[in-house]
């Protein structure tokens, strides 16, 4: 018994004590729980009393045109729409935003001047090392004959002026020196005759030039001539030698071979002076002109610089590359240049604002017109034709302007381009903390990494050379002007989404019979569009005109009656105003005929006996998106036709009383 009683004792203290920490847990819990009540109802009276932190309106992050007064979904993509506060950059234009310092770091903006100077435009290009054609010499055949000998019979071997080549065997030959000799003969017994007439001297001697010039003529060295003089007796051989020198980059004759006159034997080209012909791109024509330095580097000497002129560019475009032509004269002592040779140029230029270029090295020199490489400091006669040379400027080839005009310029980088407007974001200063501000700007040409700004920043003005595009998604969240957003487009989208109006409907009443026949007109318009038919869309459009004709607020109070007749005027005034209108412009006045109608229908309602269903294009006008209504639950989309036929969603459905609901 005693030891059951204290054994009960101390169970019971243990629930006791128990009880009593549940009961200060509970005082605890209910203590904080009210104190997180009291800091919440404070938090709601506090700061949202305050103006600055107002919602103003809800908007889409991709759809900012949407502006809604309430929170709820993106009528176009269901997205959840996000609030814009009365205090966000209130201070500000419309044009500008602020970011937080921790923004500009994840964004990585950087600032760059505006700035005013010369400009260079830089044009890359690649090419080919090629023989100077005007450094190539054909070694060929005077005459008939079998070639028995070569002195030279590979290619690729240096030959210096009168090397031996060839010896060619030709009957031709020994007829042409038997000539000669008869005519040696005859003059020397002519001069020794000094009781001999005149006449008969100057024959003689007018023979024996002519013959001695036909041997010349066939190329037979002068000390074969000689020697012919010397032993009175017909060489049976004629000997080739090189007439200029230079490397034998070809052969064509083999002993033994017979050739006739002309006949190709050696081809010698000098390398010491080399062509590189390159490529350059249709865009880059109008930044090269003759007289420029080329410089370009090859892969077998990879970092040494060549430097040649340009010395003519092809007139013609190759319409397979649409590049054209351009040669430069390079000198080659050191035999570096081989022909085959693949190089890598580029050809730096000082333009003006507008695109012209400006080279003055040329100017005062003296050029050939058909040799335009030879140039000479002052007057003279061509070293290749012997023309008369001619100032470098009465040719184009240089210009007489003293120095390059600075223009203000900025990197190309700054810039976002929409293909009808470019647009920059300059920074600026409000109250210590840096502003960005949108600004359309007009653009000049573009050189290298910069572009030639004509109207719309000035110098010294800081613009955002990185991080533009994430600052102008930021301007498009927030509803604001932006690249793809220009202001008037921003200013024209409504503060509200077309929230239905009250509704007017008189269940019943006789205007629905009038008006029904508007709705079947219009949903007939739009299966015209569907199926790209003009001539069904404007007999539809037509009986649509006669039907709004017939449309009477019957049925409706009298007060009501100015309304109904109102939006009739409006649903005509958007119709186009040719009978005979293409499906195009039919399809530009849709949205606005749908909007008068929807609003019609959620004034006074209908009498189809199904709901009028609105389906929405995303993609219409550029990705602006438009409605248009279908008396079924399905889309066939007016705006594209067969091209994009399921393109878009049903986003409502208005009912007989004008209700429209999701």
């Amino acid at each position: 018994m005693n030891t059951d009683s204290r054994t009960g004792e101390p169970r019971r203290r243990d629930k006791v004590a128990i009880y009593v920490v549940i009961m200060v847990l509970c005082l605890i819990a209910g203590a904080t729980f009210g104190w997180l009540l009291a800091s919440r109802g404070h938090t709601v009276e506090g700061p949202a009393a305050a103006p600055g932190n107002d919602i103003r309106y809800w908007t889409c992050s991709m759809h900012p045109q949407i502006k809604l007064t309430k929170a709820g979904q993106c009528p176009i993509c269901f997205m959840d729409l996000i609030p814009v506060r009365a205090g966000q950059d209130a201070a500000l234009d419309e044009r500008q935003m602020t970011l937080s310092e921790r923004a500009r770091l994840l964004a990585r903006v950087e600032t760059r001047p505006v700035e005013r100077r010369s400009l260079e435009h830089e044009v890359r290009m690649v090419g080919k090392v090629a023989v100077d054609e005007t450094r190539i010499t054909y070694i060929s055949s005077y005459v008939p004959g079998r070639i028995d000998r070569l002195f030279v019979n590979y290619t690729g071997i240096f030959v210096q002026k009168g090397v031996h080549l060839a010896e060619i065997y030709s009957p031709e030959l020994l007829v042409a020196q038997k000539e000669y000799l008869l005519a040696l003969d005859a003059a020397e017994s002519a001069r020794q005759g000094a009781t001999r007439p005149a006449a008969v001297r100057e024959t003689a001697e007018a023979l024996l030039q002519a013959a001695r010039r036909k041997l010349q003529l066939w190329a037979i060295p002068e000390d074969q001539i000689a020697e012919l003089e010397r032993v009175r007796k017909p060489l049976d051989h004629i000997r080739i030698d090189a007439p200029e020198e230079g490397w034998v980059t070809d052969r064509q004759g083999y002993e033994g071979m017979y050739v006739d006159t002309g006949t190709r034997v050696f081809t010698l080209a000098d390398l010491r002076s080399v062509w590189v012909l390159l490529d350059a791109y249709e865009l880059d024509i109008g930044f090269i002109h003759y007289g420029q330095q080329a410089h370009f580097e090859t892969e077998a000497y990879p970092g040494q610089v060549f430097t040649g002129r340009i010395a003519y560019v092809d007139p013609v475009l190759n319409e397979a590359t649409r590049t054209v032509k351009v040669r430069v004269t390079v000198a080659n002592p050191e035999m570096k240049l081989r022909p085959g040779m693949f190089v890598r140029a580029k050809v730096t230029s000082q333009v003006t604002e507008s695109g012209q270029v400006v080279d003055t090295s040329l100017a005062g020199k003296w050029i050939s017109p058909m040799h335009p490489e030879v140039i000479k400091d002052g007057p003279g006669q061509c070293d290749v034709c012997g023309m008369d040379l001619v100032p470098a400027e009465s040719l184009g080839f240089a210009t007489t302007q003293a120095a390059v005009p600075e223009v203000l310029v900025i990197p190309q980088t700054a810039v976002l381009l929409t293909g009808t407007r470019a647009i920059v974001y300059v920074e600026t200063d409000h109250t210590g903390e840096p502003v960005y501000e949108s600004r359309e700007v007009r653009l000049g040409m573009r050189a290298g990494d910069d572009y030639v700004v004509l109207d719309g920043l000035r110098e010294g003005e800081l613009v955002v050379a990185r991080g533009a595009f994430q600052i102008d998604s930021a301007m498009q969240i927030q509803a604001k002007p932006s690249m793809m957003r220009p202001p008037q487009e921003a200013d024209s989208q409504p503060e509200s989404p077309s929230e239905p109006p009250r509704s007017h409907a008189v269940a019943g009443a006789m205007y629905h019979d009038h008006f029904k026949p508007v709705l079947e007109s219009y949903f007939e318009l739009a299966a015209a569009l569907v199926a790209d038919d003009a001539d069904r869309a404007t007999a539809a459009s037509a009986a649509l005109r006669r039907a709004l004709g017939g449309a009477v607020p019957q049925g409706l109070p009298a007060e009501d009656e100015a309304l109904f007749k109102k939006q009739i005027a409006a649903i005509e005034g958007a119709l186009p105003a040719a009978d005979k209108a293409t499906v195009e412009e039919r399809r530009k006045r849709l949205p606005a005929l749908t909007g008068a109608l929807r609003t019609c229908l959620h004034l006074f309602g209908h009498n189809l006996g199904s709901p009028v269903y609105r389906v929405h294009c995303p993609m219409a006008f550029n990705d602006k998106g438009a409605d248009w209504l279908s008396p079924a639950n399905q889309v066939l989309n007016p705006y594209f036709g067969k091209k994009m036929l399921r393109c878009g969603e049903v986003v409502g459905q208005i009912g007989p009383d004008g209700r429209e609901s999701r």
